[in-house]
C-alpha cells in the first residue's frame, strides 16, 4: 500500500499541482493512473518514486517501489551496460549476476553489455532503460503511460515482461488514454479537480474519468468510491 496524506506540490513559480491530497493505492493491483494532459500524472509518479519532493504531506510507501520505467537520469553515460545494471542491482538489492545474465538471455543484450552506454544508439539506450526495470524484482512497478519503447521488438518484449512480473507485483500506470488502462490494468484512481478517487473496477474508473474530462459526455452516476479511497 501507498499511502498519500496532505499531499502539496508546486514547481517552482508555478501553481501548485497538489494541495492537500490524501490517497491510498493499492501496490498489488495494476492501477491506472488517469488524468487529463496537466492534471499531475506525470508528476505524481516522481513524487511517489521519490524523484521528486513534496512541498507538504507526506508519502507512506509500505513496498519496494520502482523508479519510472524507462528512467534515465542515474545513468552513468561513460560506464558500461554491466557497470550500470550492476549498480542499478546493488542499490535496490538484487544479485548482480542475476540481473546481468538476465539482460544477456532474456532481454538479448550480451554483445552490449560491455559496451559504454554512449556509444549505443538513442533506440538501445531508452530499450535499455525500460528493460532494466524488468530485471529488479519490485514489489510494485511504476510507468508514466507506456510500459515500453516505440520499438515493435522491445514493446512486445516489454509487455511480456510486465505480464509476468505482475503476477506476483503491483503496477500503477499513469495514462489518459482509456486504451492502455484498459489493456493492462484492473482498477484505476483518476485525478479530479484538486482531488483523486480510487476505483476497484476498470471499468468504474474508466467511466468517472470520462465524465470528468472536459468535452466529453457525463457517465452515469459513478458508484462510490472503494472502502479507503479519499478525496481532498
Amino acid at each position: 500500500m501507498i499511502r498519500v496524506d496532505g499531499l502539496g506540490f508546486a514547481y517552482a513559480k508555478g501553481r501548485p499541482i497538489f494541495q492537500g491530497l490524501d490517497l491510498a493505492i493499492p501496490t498489488d493491483r495494476r492501477v491506472a493512473l488517469l488524468g487529463t494532459t496537466g492534471s499531475g500524472k506525470t508528476t505524481l509518479v516522481n513524487l511517489l518514486a521519490g524523484i521528486e519532493t513534496p512541498t507538504q504531506g507526506q508519502i507512506e510507501r509500505q513496498v519496494q517501489l520502482s523508479f519510472p520505467a524507462g528512467f534515465q537520469r542515474g545513468f552513468r553515460q561513460t560506464a558500461t551496460v554491466r557497470q550500470n545494471a550492476t549498480f542499478a542491482a546493488r542499490i535496490y538489492g538484487a544479485d548482480a549476476d542475476e540481473v546481468v545474465d538476465f539482460l544477456a538471455t532474456v532481454c538479448a543484450m550480451e554483445a552490449d553489455l560491455d559496451r559504454p552506454l554512449r556509444e549505443l544508439s538513442v533506440q538501445t539506450r531508452i530499450a535499455f532503460s525500460y528493460l532494466l526495470t524488468y530485471t529488479l524484482p519490485f514489489d510494485c512497478y511504476l510507468f508514466d503511460n507506456v510500459i515500453g519503447p516505440p520499438q515493435a521488438d522491445v514493446r512486445d518484449l516489454c509487455a511480456r515482461l510486465f505480464d509476468a512480473r505482475t503476477r506476483e507485483a503491483g503496477a500503477i500506470i499513469a495514462t489518459r488514454q482509456p486504451r492502455i488502462a484498459e489493456q493492462f490494468c484492473d482498477c484505476g484512481v483518476v485525478l479530479m479537480g484538486d482531488g483523486a478517487v480510487f476505483f476497484d473496477s476498470i471499468s468504474d474508473a474508466l467511466a468517472a474519468f470520462d465524465g470528468s474530462t472536459p468535452g466529453t459526455p457525463a457517465q452515469a452516476a459513478a458508484p462510490a468510491p472503494a472502502e479507503g479511497a479519499l478525496a481532498s
